[in-house]
């Protein structure tokens, strides 16, 4: 029997469909009314606007409670990585804090806990930051194993061309330096999505295969 999808993965696709369902929206809007956006009263175009932040913040949660939902399993079966103490080192644990969590009832959620809290400033958008959280399972060049598993050359590059646009609506509204609104082709931006939900999936065969 083949492993389960994690909760993580569960998570994810919950939140990746309700991205998709917003530029569904947008669709059907433009479709049934019209005039409400030629009289500039609305742009349309927000919903996808809207569904490239929601589908990148999944993605960005997926690698991140995963990660958080393996560590404990991972350290039990296989013992800590050369990865790992790295990663542990920079998230605070130091000779005090193994010191501390001697005398406490449960260290490994004390321990938890401290890579949560580490975690939660760790932004894993960009495939390279995703490469090197994953080196404490020992899984080197990630993203790219990600890419030859699903065959698609060109994943990773439609998927950062996405952040991208997240980090424009997100910091700049999506106005240029005209201060006009960017065009946003709702097509394109399901598609792009659509490479989002290819890449979680294809890190979740990679991470079912390292059986732990």
């Amino acid at each position: 029997m083949s492993p389960k999808l994690s909760k993580s993965y569960l998570k994810f696709e919950k939140v990746i469909k309700r991205a998709l369902n917003l530029v569904d929206m947008q669709k059907l809007f433009e479709k049934r009314l019209p005039g409400v956006a030629k009289e500039g009263h609305f742009d349309f175009g927000d919903l996808s606007r809207s569904a490239v932040v929601l589908s990148v913040a999944a993605m960005d949660a997926y690698f991140t409670d995963v990660f958080m939902e393996r560590f404990t399993p991972y350290l039990k079966k296989m013992g800590p990585t050369k990865g790992m103490i790295e990663l542990l080192d920079k998230a605070g644990f130091d000779t005090k804090f193994a010191l501390e969590i001697l005398s406490m009832n449960r260290p490994g959620r004390r321990i938890r806990c401290l890579l949560d809290q580490h975690l939660e400033k760790h932004i894993t958008q960009a495939t390279d930051a995703i490469d090197k959280l994953f080196l404490a399972y020992g899984l080197k060049n990630f993203s790219n194993s990600v890419q030859k598993l699903k065959k698609r050359r060109k994943l990773l590059r439609s998927i950062e061309i996405l952040v991208n646009r997240r980090h424009e609506i997100a910091h700049e509204g999506d106005m240029n330096y005209r201060h006009r609104l960017n065009p946003i082709d709702s097509k394109e931006i399901k598609r792009r999505i659509m490479d989002i939900v290819t890449f979680v999936n294809g890190a979740e065969g990679l991470l079912r295969k390292q059986r732990i």
